[in-house]
């Protein structure tokens, strides 16, 4: 995840993007998992107390489609990495890892367009696939699932490939996330 924060340092250094305040893991159905199945109380000492507790705020959903999600926020975008980091690590010690889906980082894109202008803010993610180990652009555009803006998302996915994000090569592997919320 430290390429994360070293991408996105970069990429806002030069205008390319904005983090937004909001990150999410989703995971399947807890099922009888006890870590899980009492996942507020549990990540409360994880993200609140001792040295380094980065104190992000969380909480707890489920989507449209039933998959469960631990929506963090934070206004610093380092801390949120990290309790995203945390959090995913917290939920595999504790006999989730086979749940855990993905990690999705909101982002604001505003890479140049071909003539070297830059457009408006445009509202993607980067998603972290933990059985993949690795990144892809979401850039969803419209109401309807299904409707995604490509050409933004190969270019986004140039943009953090070349500060050394880790980028799912096989175009097959980027799964789209609709109703993500956040």
């Amino acid at each position: 995840m430290s390429s994360v924060i070293r991408a996105e340092s970069r990429l806002r250094a030069r205008g390319e993007v904005a983090p937004a305040r909001r990150a999410g893991i989703i995971f399947s159905d807890p099922g009888d998992n006890a870590f899980l199945s009492s996942l507020d109380a549990e990540l409360r000492p994880v993200l609140y107390e001792g040295e380094g507790a980065t104190r992000t705020s969380f909480e707890l959903a489920v989507d449209d489609h039933d998959m469960h999600w631990v929506i963090l926020e934070d206004g610093n975008f380092q801390d949120l990495v990290s309790s995203t980091y945390t959090v995913g690590n917290a939920m595999s010690a504790n006999g989730a890892s086979e749940s855990l889906l993905a990690a999705v980082f909101e982002f604001y894109f505003t890479g140049a367009s071909g003539d070297g202008a830059y457009r408006s803010a445009t509202r993607s993610y980067w998603i972290y696939r933990y059985d993949l180990k690795a990144f892809y652009p979401f850039v969803p555009v419209g109401d309807s699932e299904g409707e995604r803006d490509r050409p933004t998302e190969m270019q986004l996915a140039q943009s953090i490939r070349k500060e050394g994000v880790r980028v799912e090569s096989s175009l097959e592997e980027w799964l789209g996330l609709w109703g993500i919320p956040f």
